[in-house]
């Protein structure tokens, strides 16, 4: 049998990322493109407020997870361009970063949910890396003003 893909991309605006000191939260919003076992496509999107890069890209997951559950409890494939959580998800890492592990946490428990799921990297060019930028981006910007 196929496995589900779930692929996540979160997006984080960070004004004056480029400062040195500059304060490291900024306006996040999530796109998730799931493309189940048929080849049935699905598209979910949420804005997630304020808050780090990395709390962006688990929050992302977290929803995925949340979505993906309503359509499948087999076997899925997580797709992230965020090399660091999904090495975080893995193991590969092991999460040292406090103000993380209960998003971590709550990432491993619906999990759970699941019959089994992998993570893997991939670049944000892919095709569908790049379906999902643009699902976190459209949402983003509906709260823009």
């Amino acid at each position: 049998m196929n496995k589900t893909k779930v692929i996540v991309d979160a997006c984080c605006h960070i004004p004056n990322a480029h400062i040195l000191g500059r304060i490291g939260k900024g306006k996040a919003a999530c796109g998730v493109l799931v493309i189940d076992h048929s080849g049935q496509e699905y598209e979910f999107s949420k804005y997630l407020g304020e808050m780090t890069v990395p709390e962006a890209e688990f929050r992302g997951l977290i929803f995925a997870l949340d979505q993906t559950v309503g359509i499948t409890r087999y076997d899925i494939e997580v797709w992230m361009d965020s090399e660091l959580v999904v090495n975080w998800m893995t193991g590969k890492y092991r999460m040292r970063k406090e103000h993380i592990r209960p998003l971590f946490d709550e990432a491993r428990k619906n999990a759970q949910r699941f019959n089994s799921v992998e993570y893997f990297h991939h670049s944000r060019s892919t095709l569908l890396g790049k379906r999902a930028d643009r699902l976190s981006e459209q949402e983003y910007n509906k709260f823009q003003n």
